[in-house]
């Protein structure tokens, strides 16, 4: 049941709709009250609110999973990158929960039992992995946070200045967009678990005023620069920062005045390859080119630099557009950390494994246009990259913060196309990392023809064999005796046309035994000869228990090209000397017979194709990974997998 009473101070009325809330602000004077049975005490006076760009206010309404949710309260809560609201919401079936809102992104979460004892907040670092509510978390935000101002109804005493230790923790499982928040600033800390969620989900009414023009967020500011006086644009009010073009002075964001965070330090300037302002078509969507950074890994002494264009578009937020050594990448925030374990050569995201690349520590250098953060010069990440081309997967980390992103790799030619720009990009130099292999694509196609052609010539080689050659001219039985070893001739047989080959092949019942033969193919007709000298042996035993044999009974011999007529041979047999037995041959003349020779060579030629366009795509990759600091077999040769702990 709600309860009403008056302020203590102002005597307006203080109305508490939730039975769990016992501390509220009097919205006319400001005043901190806690509940004492049906009296107000009044604790003092709570800070103003700062300004901010949120749509929602006290009053606003929702719907979640099908239950009416009102918001009744809010504490806000700044942070070294600026300012952030969380809501204290009401449910019909009296269930509270919280809402926060930063930077475009809202978090729903309710308060639950961790499980499990909590590390301290001072043992805590980013990437670290806990288990809460039986599910898995990683660590991706620490910050010492200040309570700044609040309004309406809570369930817990507060007050301005007071600090709020919290830790954020990102699910493992893609697929529900887990959240969970650690608030150190009670004992024992409480766990709060929930996920992340489109605006749209929350069907909001009466929002603020104004909410309309804060969604839309697409006009744009044209400000001074209080350092030089240089025009300075703001397309977005989640923008924190932004580094004057003229003058290189970086400047807060947060309120019309541009406040100096930093006075430029004398750099060389760099003229960005797409300038600031420039809008390009990618997805079907215009993006502004709002920022630019350059940002630099040095490895053996060696820079590395890169360059980074942030892009804007009013409904769909912020991507990055990166360019290395000619080589573009378009890239987009992760919110959920993927499958990522220390000292694992890979990573998952969104079904796709990724093979580790390179580490190092990324510095910013030179910063010129809008940033979602208070950027700085000089400012370190340690940097984690992973590969699966045309896909990259890249970490951040520092001593309070991880974020992910993922990239896909652009072609040169189609970032100049989006932008219509007139002057030719650079021609890439080296292999990028996401750089699509283009002699893979080729890959299965040559596979395809192989095997095709594989097919066609086993089924030429069966077809010869069993259709179309293989006739027997001649299948005749002879005997050859040490007796009479004298020169013997066969059966003729006629040659009809033109004979491709001709093969003799003898089957004996040799036995541990040998015999010559020598051979003279002649012509009938026209007397023509051809002569070869065949030798047959087999032998065969045991030996020590194992039984051997060696040579074969049978042979073969082959006469090429020959003209049609009439023919037969003519054998000198010789019989060994030491066993003079009896050797009992079969004969048979076989034309136009399928040699599995040329059938060899030929898969042998077939096969070298798609081993040679193999050699080709690994070739490739060799070169890619030759730019890695860790190789592709996973073996680790350069850097160090470092989890952001250091300063």
């Amino acid at each position: 049941m709600p309860f009403s009473a008056n302020c203590p101070t102002c005597g307006a009325p203080v109305v508490f709709k939730s039975s769990a809330s016992f501390h509220g602000v009097c919205e006319f004077c400001r005043s901190t009250l806690v509940r004492h049975g049906g009296d107000l005490e009044n604790l003092g006076r709570m800070a103003d609110l700062v300004e901010d760009t949120s749509p929602i206010r006290l009053g606003t309404e929702g719907r979640y999973q099908g239950v009416h949710f009102a918001v009744v309260g809010r504490i806000q809560l700044r942070y070294a990158a600026g300012v952030w609201n969380e809501w204290h919401l009401l449910f019909d079936n009296q269930r509270s929960g919280w809402l926060s809102d930063a930077n475009g992104e809202y978090l729903l979460s309710f308060l639950t039992p961790p499980g499990a004892a909590l590390p301290e907040f001072a043992a805590l670092m980013p990437n670290d992995e806990l288990m809460l509510a039986g599910s898995e978390f990683v660590v991706t935000n620490i910050e010492e946070a200040m309570c700044v101002s609040g309004e309406g109804e809570l369930p817990f005493a507060f007050g301005a200045g007071y600090p709020a230790p919290l830790v954020d923790l990102r699910g493992t499982d893609e697929s529900k967009a887990a959240f969970a928040s650690i608030d150190y600033s009670e004992s024992p800390p409480l766990v709060f678990i929930g996920q992340s969620l489109p605006f749209a989900t929350f069907n909001f009414a009466n929002l603020r005023d104004d909410a309309a023009e804060s969604q839309a967020a697409g006009e744009v500011r044209a400000l001074a620069c209080p350092a030089c006086g240089g025009a300075i644009t703001l397309h977005d009010k989640a923008v924190q920062s932004v580094a004057c073009p003229s003058c290189l002075s970086v400047l807060d964001a947060g309120n019309e005045s541009l406040s100096i965070l930093a006075r430029a330090a004398a750099a060389t300037r760099i003229k960005p390859l797409v300038a600031l302002g420039s809008r390009g078509h990618f997805a079907g969507k215009e993006w502004t080119v709002i920022g630019f950074q350059q940002r630099v890994i040095t490895a053996l002494g060696i820079e590395y630099p890169w360059q980074e264009y942030l892009l804007h578009h009013p409904s769909e937020g912020f991507r990055w557009l990166v360019e290395s050594s000619g080589h573009w990448n378009w890239v987009s925030p992760v919110a959920n950390p993927p499958r990522y374990h220390l000292g694992e050569p890979g990573a998952s995201y969104g079904g796709v494994e990724y093979r580790r690349f390179s580490a190092g520590k990324a510095v910013t250098r030179y910063v010129i246009g809008e940033f979602t953060w208070k950027v700085k010069l000089g400012e370190t990440w340690e940097t984690l990259d992973f590969t699966a081309p045309p896909k990259s997967l890249s970490r951040e980390s520092n001593r309070n913060e991880t974020s992910w992103s993922v990239g896909e790799y652009l072609p040169s030619d189609e970032v100049a196309a989006a932008f219509a720009l007139k002057a030719k990009l650079p021609e890439p130099m080296g292999i990028g990392m996401a750089q699509p292999n283009p002699r893979r694509e080729s890959t299965q196609g040559v596979f395809n023809n192989f095997l095709l052609f594989l097919v066609l010539a086993v089924f030429a080689q069966i077809a010869w064999l069993f259709i179309f050659g293989g006739s027997t001219l001649l299948d005749q039985r002879m005997v050859f005796t040490a007796q009479n070893q004298e020169s013997l001739s066969t059966q003729e047989f006629q040659l009809e046309s033109g004979a491709r080959n001709i093969v003799l092949r003898h089957d004996t019942n040799l036995d541990n035994n040998w015999l010559g033969l020598g051979l003279t193919l002649v012509e009938k007709i026209s007397g023509r000869a051809w002569a070869a000298q065949s030798e047959i042996a087999y032998w065969h035993g045991v030996d020590g228990g194992e039984s051997w044999s060696e040579g074969d009974r049978s042979h073969e011999l082959v006469f090429r090209d020959l003209p049609a007529g009439n023919y037969y041979f003519v054998i000198d047999p010789e019989i060994s000397a030491e066993k003079p037995v009896a050797v009992v041959d079969r004969i048979q003349v076989t034309r136009d017979q399928a040699t599995w020779s040329n059938f060899f060579f030929l898969l042998a030629f077939l096969a070298a194709i798609p081993l040679f366009n193999r050699y080709r795509v690994n070739a490739f990759e060799q070169e890619r990974w030759k730019e890695a600091d860790y190789l592709s077999s996973g073996e680790e040769f350069g850097s160090d997998d470092d989890d952001g702990d250091d300063d």
